[in-house]
């Protein structure tokens, strides 16, 4: 069973992944290219030292932020920006980053805000960068605004770090007679979910849901250190052959946001931690348009997803490394290394 499960993990993977390995090239080529681009007054919006405590500020939110946004970029430096968001994660990673974006401009019609107000804005994300971009020695990066939180450190030639991962929408399904009416940035997301709650038997399910309400929000929130203070829900091993592949799915799917090589060591990284020690945990509604949210969770993994706000219209997503957010474990292993 060990063995077939291992070689179903790996025919997951393989579905995005081909021999690909974890590097920093593509990063640095982008980040150079953006950096090399802006001015002495952007640049100094847009880098800090890899040390700063503002490394580890992460939240999704339309909160007051540093960095440099896309609006403060001319036509060029945009292109580079976008460029360098494609350079850090997946393609399905970047264009559901991209589509968050553009998401701030239905929102702003439906909470019906004056033309002038910026609260809502597409271009309203920052670009942030920790430390000088460099093919071994420690750095970081950050894109962020609302609904979105990408968070990466790099070291020793590879992606150390692209944990916390955050995406989200408001609205999570565009109301019918609004501009983009149907629009789902992350519809499987919750279809996943959905589905395999439904696949679990009344028995199984009783294990796996723990409360009839949804939590307002997530339970790591934006915590600098992700943690469930109790681990809830069913257990890997309590599922059936065709139920444990759906949840592996469920995992592969948000790991496919990573970009390539990094996704392929994360996933190794979760398999390596043992399969029975994943859980499952459901709280609130077993149906789309009521409250409900789902947990994913093991030793060093933690998927979070919740809609439960603005009439469960309202979603929240996350990934987080438990062991390695930020790269504390990574950096940790090198310094030991190399002092």
């Amino acid at each position: 069973m060990k063995l077939l499960l291992s070689l179903l993990f790996c025919f997951f993977i393989s579905t995005f992944i081909f021999a690909q390995t974890n590097t920093n090239l593509a990063a640095i080529d982008a980040a150079n290219s953006l950096l090399e681009s802006l001015n002495d007054s952007q640049r100094a919006k847009a880098v800090f030292a890899f040390d700063t405590s503002e490394r580890f500020r992460f939240f999704y939110t339309p909160v007051p932020r540093q960095g440099l946004t896309l609006r403060d970029m001319d036509n060029a430096q945009k292109i580079k920006a976008i460029n360098f968001l494609k350079a850090s994660v997946s393609q399905q990673g970047s264009e559901k980053a991209i589509a968050i974006m553009q998401l701030e401009s239905v929102l702003k019609v439906i909470e019906k805000l004056p033309a002038d107000s910026d609260r809502r804005h597409p271009e309203k994300y920052y670009f942030s960068f920790f430390g000088k971009p460099d093919k071994l020695k420690p750095w970081a990066w950050r894109i962020e605004g609302h609904h979105l939180s990408l968070n990466f450190t790099s070291i020793d030639g590879k992606i150390a770090s692209a944990t916390p991962m955050f995406f989200g929408t408001n609205p999570a399904r565009v109301p019918v007679g609004t501009i983009e009416e149907g629009k789902e940035i992350l519809n499987q997301e919750a279809q996943l979910g959905l589905n395999f709650l439904a696949s679990l038997s009344e028995n199984q399910q009783k294990l796996a849901i723990t409360s009839e309400n949804a939590p307002y929000d997530m339970f790591s929130e934006n915590k600098i250190k992700a943690k469930l203070d109790k681990i809830e829900g069913i257990r890997f091993g309590a599922l059936n052959n065709e139920q444990q592949l759906k949840l592996i799915e469920i995992i592969s799917f948000y790991v496919r946001n990573f970009y390539e090589g990094f996704g392929n060591e994360f996933m190794k990284k979760i398999e390596a931690a043992g399969f029975n020690n994943l859980y499952f945990n459901w709280k609130g509604s077993k149906t789309w348009g009521n409250g409900h949210y789902y947990s994913i969770s093991n030793p060093v993994l933690l998927i979070e997803y919740d809609n439960t706000q603005n009439n469960a219209n309202h979603v929240h997503s996350i990934v987080r490394d438990i062991s390695n957010d930020f790269g504390f474990d990574f950096l940790k292993q090198h310094y030991n290394t190399n002092h």
